[in-house]
């Protein structure tokens, strides 16, 4: 009896171990499913704006996600060419550029300059007006159709699509590229705004029926002839941000004597019927935003997004805080005043979602493609006390390399085949013939950009692809900017041969311009809000390090999907990440 006693006694340890392995291996409960993930994207707000004036805010917009949900306060893009491309490409495929390949809004492929998102293989639908015939202005000819051709990674949407093919996914933005990076390779839907809301031959051939509807009423015409006037009059806009007038600020859109201005108020269109200007001037105030949110419901009541146990996925992309920001600079009253709005924008829209979908069967992400720098004329707290901030011309850094290098290595002008800044472009033909390696004129260039004095960094190829631990977090940054091809061919690379950063708090821009951009990979260009609301999402603002690419994780862990296949960035710990 002894040994049977030993052996069950050894059985039931061995199944004790094996129980308790299973627990500790076991995958922690999930967060509540969803019926509907929304990603919504404010083009170009800086990861301090929601901090900096929330005393300012409603209780229903942002802090109802800064209180009910969590708030992360440290979150950066960890990649260097910090624009609208690359962050929209990044944030649901959890990836950086140096996997999703998408480099910049625009890149030299093959001696050939490319857009992220569109090909001459698609038209726009519905077709623009046509162009004279006689006419030579390029800019006067339809744009190439809007794709996802040039993303090379699956995002949230893709994963979606395949787990439950009747779920369904729509982008909307002004811009095409935020609508159509984010969703993937076969959304049901991903729109733009023109003058009226369009898609491209690569989703359909036509637009959805109620996209027809909503350009046929009119809705975006309801501006016409009105002025863009403050939203908080009781609110002191200098003392939150800066003058009205501030040095550096541009005009905003206008032709043929009429123009937007610089100070409030801003008049929405010249006399007559609603045209082109119009419609810029709608996308660069607050009442382009409006506009989207309009749609943006109403692509969830046709739709029936969130309806019934199949879940969806919407994007939907605020382009006007961008274009403000753009003209007239962070610490305007424009970019303050767009701001508040937001702020009241979120709060109808959560609103919505509440009343439609239902409370705690959604989940709500915000987030930004990138941040900006401020104009560097104007006085703002944000940047140090003495430090050193210009405009520079790119062109004229170009046309100085050209002469270093004709120096260097003998022979005319023509080194820099082409420059999509950040990256330079050597001229295979020129090295060819002078008999030089390209590694090798690529390095003279970056020792002549170094020592440059508008430059900060310059690196090469090889000196990104070096494998050494980088030496601080900018040039970590820069080497997540970098794609290589697959292939190894040279004519497949969108990555030039160097690399240029410009000092910190400098703009790259013609002399005497106006506004600002962003792009680089320093901390202003970097830092972007990340927030979540849903079921399961608490704790409030959270000091952890992220970056925007865990809302692929997010999304996917609330949607009960696996992550995208090249995402790299985890759920949060705060969110229950590992």
């Amino acid at each position: 009896m002894r040994p049977r006693t030993s052996l069950a006694l050894l059985l039931a340890a061995v199944a004790g171990l094996i129980a308790l392995a299973a627990a500790y291996t076991r995958p922690r409960p999930g967060p509540p499913p969803v019926r509907l993930a929304v990603l919504v994207v404010f083009d170009q707000m800086r990861g301090d704006f929601p901090e900096r004036w929330r005393p300012l805010f409603g209780p229903d917009g942002f802090a109802r996600l800064q209180g009910g949900g969590v708030t992360f306060t440290r979150c950066y893009y960890p990649y260097g060419t910090t624009s609208t491309g690359p962050g929209h490409a990044s944030m649901l495929t959890g990836a950086a550029p140096d996997r999703h390949g998408i480099v910049n809004n625009n890149w030299l492929e093959g001696g050939r300059v490319v857009y992220c998102a569109g090909s001459d293989r698609y038209e726009t639908v519905p077709a623009p007006p046509a162009a004279p015939a006689d006419t030579k202005d390029p800019k006067a000819r339809p744009r190439d159709g809007g794709t996802p051709d040039r993303l090379l990674a699956d995002t949230v949407a893709d994963v979606l699509k395949a787990r439950h093919p009747g779920a369904k996914v729509f982008g909307l933005s002004l811009k095409d590229r935020s609508a159509i990076l984010p969703t993937g390779k076969r959304p049901d839907g991903a729109y733009w705004f023109t003058g009226r809301f369009v898609t491209s031959t690569y989703y359909a051939g036509r637009v959805h029926p109620w996209v027809e509807a909503f350009n046929a009423s009119g809705a975006a015409d309801r501006w016409a002839g009105q002025v863009w006037e403050r939203v908080r009059p009781d609110v002191d806009y200098d003392a939150w941000a800066g003058p009205d007038d501030g040095p550096g600020e541009g005009r905003g859109v206008g032709a043929k004597g009429w123009a937007q201005g610089k100070t409030f108020p801003h008049p929405m269109s010249p006399a007559g019927k609603p045209g082109k200007e119009y419609y810029e001037a709608l996308a660069n105030s607050p009442f382009g935003n409006d506009l989207l949110l309009d749609l943006a419901k109403e692509c969830v009541r046709a739709e029936r997004l969130g309806a019934d146990d199949t879940p969806d996925l919407l994007v939907v992309s605020f382009s006007s805080n961008d274009l403000i920001g753009h003209t007239w600079g962070p610490d305007s009253h424009e970019v303050l005043d767009v701001t508040l709005r937001s702020d009241a924008l979120m709060a109808d829209l959560l609103r919505f979602l509440d009343e439609h979908v239902g409370p705690d069967r959604y989940l709500v992400g915000v987030t930004a493609d990138h941040g900006i720098c401020p104009l560097v004329e104007a006085r703002t707290a944000y940047r140090p006390a003495g430090v050193a901030a210009k405009r520079v011309e790119p062109a004229a850094v170009q046309k100085a390399l050209e002469a270093h290098l004709a120096k260097a290595f003998g022979g005319p002008a023509g080194w820099v085949e082409g420059s999509v800044f950040p990256w330079v472009h050597l001229s295979p033909k020129a090295v060819a013939a002078a008999g030089r390696s390209r590694a090798e004129v690529a390095a003279e260039a970056a020792w002549f950009l170094r020592a440059h004095p508008d430059v900060g960094r310059a690196y090469t190829r090889a000196d990104l692809a070096s494998g050494t631990p980088p030496a601080d977090r900018v040039e970590a940054r820069v080497r997540k900017a970098l794609w290589v091809p697959p292939s190894g061919r040279e004519k497949d690379e969108r990555c030039g041969d160097v690399y240029v950063v410009l000092k910190e708090w400098c703009l790259p821009s013609k002399a005497l311009d106006t506004g600002t951009t962003h792009g680089a990979p320093w901390d202003y260009d970097a830092h972007v809000p990340l927030m979540f609301h849903g079921p399961g999402v608490g704790g409030g603002a959270s000091d952890e390090p992220v970056t925007p690419q865990a809302a692929a994780a997010v999304f996917a862990r609330w949607l009960g999907l696996p992550p995208p296949a090249r995402a790299e960035y985890p759920v949060p710990a705060a969110l229950g990440g590992r």
